[in-house]
This record gives structure tokens, sequence and C-alpha cells, in this order.
């Protein structure tokens, strides 16, 4: 199986991958505060919350990797591009 994905398309999407850490990371601030729903509730919730605060950590951090992994195979794939055309006396990959 084979995929046909121009490289700028590729960068595109580490681009796109890269953006969303911002969002991510906004996880952990948006439930920053815990309410106060009463003692027999309240270590319920503060768990839930930091389980999900860390889970926004590891999702921004994920994001972060993949992005990334992703312009690094873009760049392989330009790279391998370009030297298999100037091996046959062409110019440069695009």
């Amino acid at each position: 199986m084979s995929i046909e994905m121009p490289a700028a398309e590729v960068y595109g999407l580490a681009n796109t991958l890269r953006g969303a850490v911002g969002d991510a990371e906004d996880i952990g601030g948006r439930l920053r505060d815990t309410p106060q729903v009463g003692t027999g509730l309240q270590a319920a919730v503060e768990t839930f919350l930091e389980s999900h605060r860390a889970a926004g950590r590891a999702l921004a951090g994920e994001l972060a990797w993949l992005g990334d992994t992703v312009a690094a195979v873009a760049d392989s794939w330009r790279h391998l591009d370009g030297s298999l055309l100037a091996a046959h006396g062409r110019g440069r990959a695009e």
C-alpha cells in the first residue's frame, strides 16, 4: 500500500498537530479550580479533575512529539527526493 502525499501537505499536518498543543495545554487551566461539592463527593471530584489535568498534559506532550515526528518524515522525504533527483541530473525536490 502506498500513500501519495506531497511533503508540503505533510508539513501542514505537522503544523496542525503542533497548533493543537496549545489547546491541550489549556485543559489543566480550565480545570484548575475544584468546586466544592460536599464531603461525600469531594475526594472523587478532585481525583477526577486531576486525572483529566494529567490527560491534558499527556495529550499536549504526545501532540508535540507527533508534530515533530511528522515534520521529520517530510524532511526525510524531501531529502530522499533531492538525492534521487540529483542522481539523475535534475533539480531539487519541491
